[in-house]
């Protein structure tokens, strides 16, 4: 930071304190006050305002003094005995809290990848090798990214947390609408339900059951496996559109009443204070980006199965550039 530069932070803060005391002898800034003050000095500097001094409570809010937090989630197979098998589906969401976005960067599960300490495969093999640790440091290393934490859901958690805000309205077509009533039906078969339980009775803009938002999320046969990722990105934006229209109580209520049912690294805490701030993201701007980028990578086969050889630099660059300014190749 420049001279002047200092000169106008240190006035601007003496000024803040002055003011404050001005008014009561005992008024000091709040968190969110000081939290700002923070980022408009790390804007100018980058240092974060790390010589300022400040309160012995103060406490920097989980998403920073950027307002964005990283969160991977992972959509898991599972065998009815637990959070295991392969992650199906994985999604960055980053929230930006200050510019009201959310991003969604999806990474494709077959993506050919080093997995640290695993050689090379799959990317969705590192959850079976690790866990969401592994997936985590994975997705850190091969990408370049920040990840703050994970949330690993089996679909049949998703489902019911679906049907926990009241389902989610959604964009069916009519080639959607009957493969998504074929998945449907087959669950039903390996159930022992009724063939027509559950199916959908028309296309075009539903409300859709946890069951059936599901069966929407794994369609792929009818078109590709990008296809069906756009798809599944469609779903967790009407979740997130769902959610804001709850109140900060009942959103609190589905933390505590999901929370156990999940594998995570984030804290009750800050799954509440998370919540608390998504709850204040009405009218969120969402975009989303999936990995690998169109162009930027192989097709191949090796030993009877098929990958995806992504060009790291290309995915690299778009990545970074959607992170940074929000554009998608």
């Amino acid at each position: 930071m420049s001279m002047p530069n200092r000169i106008v932070s240190f006035c601007l803060l003496l000024c803040l304190f002055l003011t404050g005391a001005a008014f009561a002898e005992n008024e000091t800034l709040t968190q969110e006050e000081l939290t700002d003050l923070l980022y408009e000095m790390s804007r100018e500097d980058g240092d974060g305002g790390q010589f300022t001094v400040l309160p012995e409570d103060y406490v920097e809010p989980i998403t920073g003094i950027e307002g964005t937090y990283h969160l991977l989630l992972a959509g898991v197979d599972t065998n009815g005995q637990g959070i295991t098998g392969r992650s199906d589906t994985m999604v960055l969401a980053i929230l930006n809290t200050r510019q009201k976005t959310v991003k969604l960067i999806s990474f494709m599960r077959d993506l050919y990848v080093k997995i640290p300490g695993r050689g090379h495969n799959r990317l969705n093999a590192a959850y079976v090798y690790g866990g969401p640790d592994l997936l985590v440091k994975t997705i850190s290393q091969v990408f370049q990214v920040r990840v703050d934490g994970y949330l690993a859901v089996d679909f049949g958690l998703m489902a019911r947390l679906i049907d926990g805000i009241g389902g989610i309205e959604m964009n069916v077509s009519e080639r959607e609408f009957e493969s998504l009533n074929a998945i449907l039906s087959y669950y039903n078969h390996l159930n022992d339900k009724p063939r027509d339980e559950g199916l959908l009775k028309t296309s075009g803009k539903v409300l859709l059951t946890g069951y059936q938002a599901m069966a929407y999320s794994r369609i792929r046969k009818m078109d590709s496996d990008f296809e069906r990722v756009k798809r599944q990105q469609n779903t967790l934006r009407a979740i997130f559109d769902q959610i804001l229209t709850l109140d900060t109580g009942s959103m609190g209520e589905l933390v505590t009443q999901f929370a156990h049912q999940v594998k995570t690294d984030v804290s009750l805490a800050e799954a509440l204070e998370l919540i608390a701030l998504v709850a204040q993201m009405d009218k969120a701007q969402i975009t989303s980006l999936t990995i690998p980028v169109s162009g930027a990578y192989k097709n191949v086969t090796k030993n009877k199965a098929a990958f995806l050889v992504p060009n790291l630099k290309r995915n690299l660059n778009a990545l970074n550039a959607f992170i940074k300014e929000g554009s998608i190749p």
